[in-house]
Parts: structure tokens; sequence; C-alpha cells
């Protein structure tokens, strides 16, 4: 957590002790409530996090503003406080430096981060996993009226292709890499996902492209608008792209997902993971997964983004680094790993 939140945790926690409360004090590994019936929630005192998440016009932001209200609602003395980001490059970085006490990542970037691979310069071996959330997929679009109809049509155009250094910069360069798309032979413009589809609508750029749970709402919002294509692969393009990230798997952007679209298309997609560091409490991130699997109903009811959720399984199984201490002790007691 990032110092001014341990000094006030700190504080309450002498005051506490002052008015002669105290005595139950949580801390890093110990005095988890283990989940038993009759034992308590330990006595941390108030908890404030900070929850790194994504720019407004993708998912990431919508996912950890939905888990943030949770946590908050249930969890005495939390309190959970979501901020934009320019992605899971940014999130993954934040989260091992301590910037960001909780963050939402794709499961490709944060296996990077983790093994100090790709854009990353050194192992940021104290990330851990908490839950995934969705599967965020590759989705590009254009204007109907372009004639383009798969990925590969778009060499020598003007594509917007998510922030710099973000999970839908780094989709695109690894699909548009096994379609020789680069930026000698094409404009390859980064922008945030909400304003890569606005200046496709409004006819500056000829395709925008987000990596990000469906649908996707500044796509979503020029569908509403314009009638637009989803872009589609080819199978062979799709096993190529797969067989170069072990995080990847193959999926579909499905017929209705966005206004007007009549058609099915190929892509691919990884899953979206909570991580935080390695040395929160155990006892924290405990209660924090029995909270979100017990709310999953609700949250997927709110937003149909989180509808995965649902399936215990895929809050916490297939994951490409270990889990935090305290959502293993969780996930374990339930009965969804072993």
């Amino acid at each position: 957590m990032k110092r001014v939140f341990a000094a006030m945790l700190s504080a309450a926690l002498m005051l506490s002790m002052l008015a002669g409360c105290g005595g139950n004090g949580g801390s890093n590994g110990g005095g988890s409530n283990g989940g038993g019936s009759g034992q308590q929630t330990p006595n941390r005192g108030n908890v404030l996090l900070t929850f790194g998440t994504g720019d407004t016009g993708g998912s990431l932001y919508p996912a950890g503003a939905a888990l943030s209200q949770v946590w908050n609602n249930n969890i005495q003395g939390m309190k959970c406080n979501t901020q934009v980001s320019t992605g899971s490059f940014q999130n993954v970085q934040d989260v091992a430096s301590g910037e960001v006490d909780v963050a939402v990542a794709t499961a490709d970037v944060v296996l990077n981060g983790y093994n100090g691979q790709g854009k990353f310069e050194t192992a940021l071996d104290n990330v851990r996993v908490i839950g995934a959330v969705y599967t965020s997929v590759s989705s590009g679009v254009a204007l109907k009226s372009s004639g383009l109809e798969f990925v590969h049509d778009l060499k020598g155009k003007r594509v917007a292709v998510g922030p710099a250094a973000s999970a839908t910069e780094n989709s695109c360069l690894d699909a548009f890499n096994v379609m020789d798309i680069t930026a000698d032979n094409t404009s390859l413009e980064n922008l945030g996902l909400g304003d890569g589809a606005d200046a496709v609508g409004d006819g500056i750029l000829d395709a925008a492209f987000g990596f990000a749970g469906l649908p996707i709402g500044g796509q979503l919002n020029l569908a509403a608008t314009k009638d637009i294509v989803v872009l589609d692969y080819t199978q062979e393009e799709i096993d190529a792209i797969l067989a170069g990230n072990a995080a990847y798997i193959q999926s579909t952007v499905p017929a209705g997902t966005y206004t007007g679209q009549d058609k099915e298309t190929k892509t691919f997609g990884v899953k979206c993971l909570i991580i935080v560091s390695a040395d929160m409490d155990e006892s924290l991130v405990y209660d924090m997964c029995k909270t979100m699997n017990e709310n999953t109903k609700d949250m997927a009811a709110g937003n149909a983004l989180l509808n995965q959720m649902t399936d215990p399984s895929f809050l916490c199984t297939d994951m490409p680094i270990p889990l935090h201490d305290g959502a293993v002790k969780y996930f374990t007691e339930q009965g969804l790993i072993k």
C-alpha cells in the first residue's frame, strides 16, 4: 500500500488500542478469519486501497468499479477507490511498486511482468493473482462503408491500436506481426478505446481495436450511430497468433454483440485477472476473495461483462502466475483448488 495509506492504518490501530478496543489487529500473512464458522474477522482497523483500472472506454474500468463497490459494501472498514490508467502494463508495474494496491490486468501481460519478458525489463515476481473477472478478446471495428472485412485488409490503412504499452497495443502487435502489418507500412495510432472508436466514426481513422471484455464501450457507442463491421481473422492467422503466446485462447465476437452485427467473427482472447502484491495482508485477501465469490450473481446482473465470474472455477483456475496465499486459503476451503 502507499505509505500514506499505511500511515493512516497505523494511526487508526493506535487510536483503537488507546481506546481499549485493540488486541486482534491483522498482520501480513497472519490473523486470517480462516473461513471457519464461529470465527470473527480480524480487527484490521480501516483499510484504504487504490484500484488501478484502465481507460473509461474499455472494460477494465467498469470491472474495477464493480469490484470496488462490492468490497466497500461488504467488508467492514474497507474503502477501495478506483483510478484510471493506461491499462495492463501500467497496472502490473504499479502493483509491483506499491503505487496501487490492487489492479486488473490481462493474463498475457501479467505473465510477462512476472517473468520479466516482453516490455518488462525486470521480473516483477512479487505480483500475485486473487481471481479472474472476464475474458478479454481482440475486437477490431471499421465502418461498413469502408469495404474492410478482415484484419489483414488493414495493411496501409490508419488504425487505432490502443494506448501505448496497453494490452490492446500488445495484442494488436502480436496479431499484426503474423500478417506483416508494421509501423513502416501502416499508420498505427495510440488512442484510447473510446477515442479510437470516435476517430473511426469521424472518418479520421479506418479501424480501431480494443482488447477487452465484450461489448467494448467505445465500439458499442460507435455501433449505435454508425453501421460497422467487426473485422475477422482466418483460422490460419488465429493458429499463428496462438502459437506465439501461451496465454492466448481462441475466441469469437458473437453475432449481435454490436448493433447491426449479423456475423460471428473469429478472434483470440485472454483471461483478465485481479492482481495484488504478495505482501498484502492474507486475511484481507481472504475476505476480498470470499466477498467477490459470494456476490458474483449480483455483479453479473449489473454488468453482463462479469457473467463468467458466476462459474466459481473460472475465478481461480488456469492462472499464469501463483495465487496470493489468502486466495489459496479461501479457494481451497471452497474445494475449488487443491
